[in-house]
């Protein structure tokens, strides 16, 4: 286990109060991912094992494995291994997984980053739920190291936004801006182009997210804040009044009005990638 120095704890602290606000606000297609591992997953022995890469607090994870539970057969045994490093969503995660209802469920939890996890474990399923954008140069050696933990069956699934989604634009936008913050980050398209490279067999499915950004134009909001700094990557506080402005100009020409929301879209797509399977 790595312990995170108190540079990244602040970090995480800060990275979770726009992320909290995020959640409450995104409207999140979790299905794609779930229907993926159901329709493909060929069990081998008495146990399904599962190993979810920047778990967070757990959303998606509990869905998981909620639906694996009705979906397996009762001979087979479900074993779930999650690496988080951030300490505030690590603990949700464990408050939420620790409960009777996964009882009969093997559960890990590590704290490690993605580049320092170890195991000699092998999984049915090893899947990265939007959390590869911040490995710059490292995504082709992750996926080589998940493809090595896999089962002979056994696959990947990736889920990541597309370059259509606005939240590229404002971070680029901040980062033009101020000098600081993220100039690119990790895009469904570019990871496509990765696994080309590396020449695996894998199917990618598109489908529409959006969130709500009204609290992004409320003065003086405090969650209006807290998401606008999830928009940039970075503290908007940093922004000058007309550098603030620009930003949600971005926000205000993607809008779509709908119930009294402010919607913007974040199209996302989730890859599945086969360690061994001809691609058709």
């Amino acid at each position: 286990m790595t312990n995170s120095t108190d540079i990244e704890i602040k970090m995480y602290e800060a990275y979770d109060a726009g992320y909290q606000v995020f959640l409450e606000k995104w409207q999140v297609n979790r299905q794609v991912g779930i229907d993926l591992m159901q329709q493909n997953l060929k069990p081998q022995g008495t146990q399904v094992a599962v190993l979810s890469i920047g778990s967070g607090p757990g959303d998606f994870d509990i869905e998981v494995i909620k639906s694996l539970k009705q979906h397996l057969a009762d001979k087979l045994s479900l074993k779930y291994v999650a690496v988080e490093p951030n300490h505030i969503h690590r603990h949700r995660y464990e408050q939420r997984i620790n409960n009777p209802e996964f009882a009969d469920v093997e559960k890990e939890i590590h704290a490690d980053k993605i580049e320092d996890f170890q195991t000699n474990d092998k999984f049915d399923v090893i899947h990265y739920t939007h959390c590869l954008y911040h490995m710059p140069g490292s995504e082709k050696l992750i996926v080589q190291r998940g493809i090595e933990m896999l089962k002979d069956d056994g696959f990947l699934i990736i889920t990541l936004d597309t370059n259509k989604a606005v939240i590229f634009e404002t971070m680029f936008k901040y980062a033009a801006l101020t000098g600081q913050g993220f100039a690119e980050m990790l895009q469904m398209e570019e990871m496509q182009a990765i696994i080309d490279e590396i020449k695996l067999p894998y199917k990618v499915v598109h489908y529409p997210e959006y969130l709500d950004v009204q609290l992004c134009f409320e003065k003086d909001s405090v969650k209006g804040k807290a998401l606008m700094d999830f928009f940039c990557q970075a503290d908007s506080s940093l922004l000058s009044y007309t550098q603030r402005e620009e930003i949600l100009n971005i926000l205000s020409s993607n809008i779509k009005e709908n119930n009294g929301c402010k919607m913007v879209p974040l199209p996302a797509a989730t890859m599945i990638i086969y360690k061994n399977k001809i691609n058709n």
